[in-house]
């Protein structure tokens, strides 16, 4: 689910400039330097000038967990998760917290190239630019006579299950749900090849709102626009979204609603996760595990495989699942409260992200450690991390 798998990269390679990073720097120097070829090309830096301050600000809200990560799921990850604490040394994040802003902006450009949005008047764009979504460009001119929202997503990425449902879903509903659009016309600016949870998440969002329509965008399009409505949410930190209880439900209830699933029906399911559709991060000893999971009640499953509709539901009833960290656990957002996650890591790549999903939704929550990774982040689990899952999956049927 949006993962690729690469080979890790010796450590002399990161001493030189790739051939994207070199294109990057030629041609941002060009864009500042001189701003006429940077609007010919589409190329616009994003550091030309400070913040929105010339456009309306319409909103701020504070959107934060009303508690705070467990302490032993803190101390799990302070003691293990070198990965995180490397973007965040002071301190494992307790809870979730972010702010949204929201914008009236006039005159920008929205590139189907890279999904920017730009500011016409200064010649910049409002999403950080980076080696791997810019490069120059010629895109054929198309006005929106409309307000909009752009929802195009920069380049790579864009596909990405868990960021999406994650990140992105929350700041939409908020923004429509302060907009009110039901009062006047307002298109959402989509890319023509969507997944197909996004393409249902944004239908159903058109279903009880006649004003509100969808339009889709081409790759050498860019679409000049008068409106254009921007939530922009800072947060504390990445790996604590949705930032609250509320968020994730929100997110959570418009998916079961736009499928039509019961919402309360009692969770019975035992889950494992499996991931063999995935080039990262697979259990090289997983059938040991399977067989013993499988005695124990456990469907297997590649999130995958299933319809969006089927993975909703599937975690829907789920009473248990067990899984390797990865991009299918974020159907956690659709499991009830009361029920348990026990999540498989290589030694080498331990996060919580997962862990926060879990702690929001209500569920109780068991890490295990596997080996260390080789290629691939391919890993195995001993005796020992397997004795351990089976003793968190029968701690909870027994209890």
């Amino acid at each position: 689910m949006g993962e690729v798998g690469m080979r890790k990269a010796p450590k002399w390679r990161s001493w030189m400039p790739t051939s994207r990073q070199l294109r990057f720097k030629l041609q941002s120097t060009l864009a500042r330097t001189f701003p006429a070829i940077g609007y010919r090309y589409n190329y616009f830096p994003d550091n030309a000038a400070p913040g929105l301050s010339p456009h309306q600000h319409l909103l701020t809200m504070d959107e934060r967990s009303s508690r705070d990560l467990p302490q032993q799921v803190q101390a799990f990850f302070t003691e293990h998760g070198a990965l995180e604490q490397s973007r965040y040394p002071l301190a494992i994040t307790p809870s979730g917290h972010t702010q949204l802003r929201l914008h009236k902006l006039t005159d920008t450009l929205v590139l189907g190239s890279t999904g920017a949005t730009v500011l016409k008047s200064q010649h910049r764009q409002i999403e950080a630019a980076a080696p791997n979504t810019m490069r120059f460009a010629r895109l054929k001119d198309r006005t929106i006579q409309s307000a909009a929202i752009n929802m195009l997503g920069m380049a790579t990425g864009y596909r990405h299950y868990y960021h999406f449902l994650c990140d992105v879903a929350f700041p939409l509903l908020f923004l429509l749900e302060h907009l009110e659009p039901r009062t006047f016309p307002l298109k959402i600016l989509l890319r023509e090849d969507l997944p197909e949870f996004q393409r249902e998440f944004y239908e159903f969002l058109t279903q009880d709102t006649p004003l509100l329509t969808l339009e889709e965008c081409r790759t050498n399009e860019r679409i000049h626009c008068k409106t254009l409505y921007h939530c922009s949410p800072a947060m504390n930190c990445e790996f604590r979204a949705p930032a609250s209880e509320q968020a994730a439900s929100m997110v959570a209830t418009h998916y079961l609603a736009a499928y039509g699933l019961d919402m309360h029906k009692a969770p019975t399911q035992k889950l494992y996760i499996a991931r063999n559709d995935a080039k990262t991060r697979r259990i090289l000893n997983e059938t040991t595990l399977i067989e013993q999971l499988e005695a124990r009640g456990f469907q297997s499953v590649v999130p995958g495989k299933l319809t969006h509709r089927e993975q909703v539901k599937l975690f829907n009833s789920a009473k248990i699942i067990v899984g390797t960290h990865g991009a299918g656990l974020t159907n956690l957002l659709f499991a009830q409260a009361g029920g348990k996650l026990v999540e498989i890591f290589p030694a080498d790549y331990i996060q919580s992200a997962y862990a926060w999903l879990s702690h929001i939704r209500g569920l109780e929550y068991a890490p295990v450690i596997g080996e260390m990774s080789g290629a691939h982040q391919h890993f195995t689990l001993s005796q020992t991390a397997i004795g351990q899952i089976l003793h968190e999956v029968d701690a909870l049927e027994f209890a």
